[in-house]
């Protein structure tokens, strides 16, 4: 199972490692690994998708709901 990095835009302050794999049953599967301000704090599990536009719009919308929560409280 071969890794496939791909990039996402971020709001200032966060930074991401985004990691893709195909499964042998060909489905994506994968982790997003998030840092805010330097500090690496969260991974988002990628749960198998059949193709890997889907894992990429997966991640995407998945680290853009996390952000947007995360931003949201306060103190955070």
């Amino acid at each position: 199972m071969e890794a496939t990095p791909f990039a996402i835009d971020l709001p200032e302050h966060w930074t991401g490692s985004f990691k893709l794999t195909q499964t042998p049953a060909g489905s994506y599967v994968g982790m997003a690994s998030l840092s805010f301000g330097g500090d690496p704090r969260w991974v988002l599990v990628i749960t198998p998708q059949l193709s890997l536009e889907a894992a990429m719009e997966r991640v995407r919308l998945r680290v853009g709901h996390f952000i947007r929560e995360r931003n949201a409280r306060p103190g955070a």
